[in-house]
């Protein structure tokens, strides 16, 4: 397997300093978030502190997604792909995002499926769109020669594996995939590692790594919450190397959003621990 950054992580540095950290810490490669959506709808929730303010983020801008991909490999890194905010339905945005992955030379792009509080639609009728899309992904997706890759995410209609399964299993995996989230997982949709990794097979694309556990909430019970890579619910060696075991040599994307330290400091961090485990090197 090979380790790389995804920007989402590095909320307070541009995207040249962003580079230069990714290096200095040891990583191969950066998934570039790209935002934002002319016109999406905000989520009028609070909003995790990594998501108010980004730096390291590549404007929906043809140019500026080349150059940055350009001084990504001039540094020594690979471009393991962007993480757009692509919606199911919006055949315009899914026209740039390949134009840009095209432009940056990144193998694939991220697209998250819709989520049922923002939309108030039912899970059926979201399926149902859902495919639709997925046909035109897969079809577009195919023409730029790059794969789409459905994240895992919790709130949306795709917690599970078995969920986003069922989405793209009608569809070639040589196009279309899904993104593992370890930590997204602890939130909504775990179910056993070595059962959701047969059922993905050659659908398994990337990996997303990131840690969580469950905290007593102030007014009772418990919720979810981001968590240093050695301190959340997963057990990230073993899940790495069941992952490994089973042929999976592609990249795996740090992700970690947790507050425990300043974000650059955490990448450090984080590639302290990788090597620590033996898998970083």
């Amino acid at each position: 397997m090979k380790f790389g950054v995804a920007t989402i992580c590095l909320p307070t540095v541009d995207p040249r300093e962003c580079i230069d950290q990714v290096r200095a810490a040891g990583f191969g490669g950066i998934e570039w978030r790209v935002e934002p959506r002319p016109g999406s709808v905000r989520d009028p929730r609070p909003a995790h502190p990594y998501l108010v303010g980004h730096r390291a983020t590549l404007p929906l801008d043809v140019p500026a997604t080349e150059a940055a991909a350009r001084e990504t490999r001039a540094a020594g890194l690979d471009v393991i792909g962007l993480a757009p905010y692509l919606e199911v339905g919006d055949s315009a945005m899914l026209r740039l995002v390949c134009e840009l992955a095209q432009a940056a030379g990144a193998p694939q792009f991220r697209v998250q499926a819709p989520r049922i509080s923002r939309t108030r639609l039912s899970y059926s009728e979201l399926f149902e769109r859902t495919v639709a899309f997925f046909a035109e992904i897969e079809a577009a997706a195919r023409a730029a020669g790059i794969r789409a890759l459905l994240e895992i995410h919790h709130n949306t209609i795709c917690p599970s594996a078995s969920l986003a399964h069922r989405v793209v299993s009608r569809f070639d995996p040589a196009h279309v995939g899904v993104i593992y989230d370890l930590g997204n997982l602890v939130f909504e949709g775990y179910e056993a590692h070595e059962i959701a990794l047969d059922l993905l097979g050659d659908y398994l694309g990337h990996v997303h790594l990131k840690n969580a556990a469950h905290f007593r909430s102030p007014g009772g019970g418990w919720r979810a919450g981001w968590t240093p890579l050695e301190d959340g619910e997963v057990d990230v060696p073993q899940v790495l190397g069941l992952i490994e075991r089973r042929g999976y040599a592609g990249w795996v994307s740090v992700e970690d959003m947790s507050l425990d330290r300043r974000p650059v400091a955490a990448l450090h961090h984080n590639a302290a621990q990788l090597r620590e485990w033996g898998l970083l090197r």
